[in-house]
């Protein structure tokens, strides 16, 4: 089981990634101004993979070049970018984190004890997840957005890095790092079914409400998924204060390649 301090509550944010600083279903380039690019936790149309995340069987770069395959086992990443674990839970005398506005109306998302959750499965990229029942589905070429109000599950998925640490922290983490109003939590590994698997958790704004044009501070938990061809960049996003550590542990445990 993934331990409850690895979870933070929970943008697509990441897209699935929430998509933010590296990918996002599209894989189309980064826009250059952060404040104009889709945000990551729930979008799956202007991220895109930098030169870290390359697959190992990437093309040569001049003709009749031979690229040796990279394992990916075995990381690349600097030395000096370090994993940085989520805090610890305050203590009683600490001053408490302010909850979000739940009794007007200000952020929802957080998933009951009693949800139903059903399984998503997409054919063509081979994998499947639990979401929760109620939740709008927008499937994409490259993946999924599922997202209730202010809550949102985003998986892109990509082409298998050679290296996925080197992608993390040298593509994603500096990508993310570049959006307006981003706040890394934490990077490390975090045990998922007996798979290590890499993890973002920081603060990013939800994207702005089609409505009002308000944006709602939140959560993001990124994972990066490996598969036998390919990467599933998951994004859970969830308002700040509110606990969905559960209903998102659920989720990205249900993952699984077909």
């Amino acid at each position: 089981m993934l331990p409850r301090n690895r979870l933070v509550a929970a943008a697509t944010g990441v897209l699935f990634v929430l998509a933010v600083g590296g990918v996002t279903p599209g894989l189309t380039a980064l826009a250059a101004d952060a404040a104009t690019t889709t945000n990551p936790a729930d979008s799956t149309t202007t991220w895109s993979l930098g030169p870290a995340c390359a697959p190992a069987t990437a093309a040569p770069s001049t003709p009749g070049e031979t690229v040796a395959p990279v394992d990916p086992s075995v990381s690349s990443a600097p030395a000096a970018v370090a994993d940085t674990p989520p805090p610890a839970p305050s203590s009683p005398t600490d001053t408490p984190a302010s909850e979000p506005d739940t009794e007007t109306g200000n952020a929802y998302g957080d998933v009951p004890d009693n949800a139903v959750f059903l399984t998503y499965a997409d054919a063509t990229h081979g994998f499947s997840i639990q979401y929760v029942e109620g939740w709008q589905v927008t499937p994409g070429s490259d993946g999924v957005v599922i997202r209730d109000k202010d809550s949102s599950e985003t998986i892109q998925i990509v082409p298998l890095p050679a290296d996925i640490s080197a992608c993390v922290t040298e593509s994603e983490l500096p990508a993310l790092q570049a959006l307006m109003d981003f706040a890394l939590i934490g990077m490390d590994s975090v045990d998922v079914n007996g798979q290590a698997l890499r993890h973002l958790s920081y603060h990013l704004p939800s994207p702005p409400d089609p409505v009002t044009d308000k944006r709602v501070p939140s959560t993001v938990d990124r994972f990066y998924v490996p598969g036998p061809t390919e990467m599933a960049i998951v994004s859970l996003s969830t308002p700040d204060g509110v606990d969905n550590v559960d209903a998102f542990r659920q989720m990205i445990e249900s993952l699984s390649w077909t």
